[in-house]
């Protein structure tokens, strides 16, 4: 997870910037490094297929079976940049779970703004701009002291140290959700009005059993919640 998903990801920029060969080999350095011992602590449980690879890797050693084991070194260690990634990535989580609750694909960039009062977490973003945005699929990463340039109507994340907006418009296509929603509300008018005339229905009332007519209940509660959630939705995206 934290390599391949996190730290591969992240280093994609710098693997394909051509201006700047020193964070390019750097990066390239530690894939090989961590991938190598990843390789030979897998080893005992994969003999052959991490001896095709690191063969494959490497030539400074020539088999895995007497290449050296892995140690810890306190060089390595980097307590203060691993926190601020480790919040970098509880950003990106909170920016994708957002994202995937509006269906937005990870293809759409959209502007972030990130807005808190302490310098230090203005300057942790900005110095991990490039791999928020990769991550976050950001189009521009605007930092502020305040929402006073925040656009009304952005979708907001909160975080312990921040609060992130994301501008609806870049996330979707205005008029097509309206649209939607539009269409979801006449389903759902449809759906409350043939829930309330059973419910009314004394016939119904009286010859079903007792856990249909619950059920059918459980489902005008639902159908009223989810006619409230479009309303308010409906209501916002007007205002943009």
């Amino acid at each position: 997870d934290e390599f391949c998903d996190w730290y591969i990801e992240m280093v994609k920029p710098r693997l394909y910037r051509t201006d700047d060969a020193d964070s390019k080999t750097a990066a390239l350095w530690t894939l090989q490094k961590v991938l190598i011992g990843g390789l030979k602590l897998l080893h005992p449980y994969m003999p052959f297929i991490t001896e095709e690879i690191f063969t494959t890797l490497q030539s400074k050693e020539e088999s895995i079976m007497i290449s050296s084991w892995p140690e810890v070194r306190e060089d390595f260690r980097f307590p203060k940049e691993a926190e601020s990634i480790e919040n970098i990535k509880d950003a990106v989580r909170a920016v994708r779970a957002v994202r995937n609750d509006r269906q937005v694909p990870p293809s759409r960039k959209a502007k972030i703004f990130v807005v808190s009062e302490k310098e230090e977490i203005l300057s942790m973003f900005a110095d991990n701009k490039l791999f928020f945005e990769t991550l976050a699929s950001a189009s521009e990463t605007v930092l502020l002291k305040d929402k006073a340039g925040v656009p009304d109507g952005a979708l907001s994340v909160i975080l312990p140290s921040a609060a992130l907006y994301l501008p609806l418009a870049d996330l979707m296509d205005v008029k097509a959700e309206i649209a939607r929603l539009e269409k979801e509300e006449k389903r759902l008018q449809t759906e409350l009005k043939r829930s309330a005339g059973m419910l009314s229905n004394e016939k119904f009332l009286a010859k079903a059993p007792a856990s249909k007519i619950e059920a059918e209940r459980e489902k005008q509660k639902a159908y009223e919640e989810q006619m409230r959630g479009v309303l308010e939705e409906l209501e916002n995206l007007r205002k943009l």
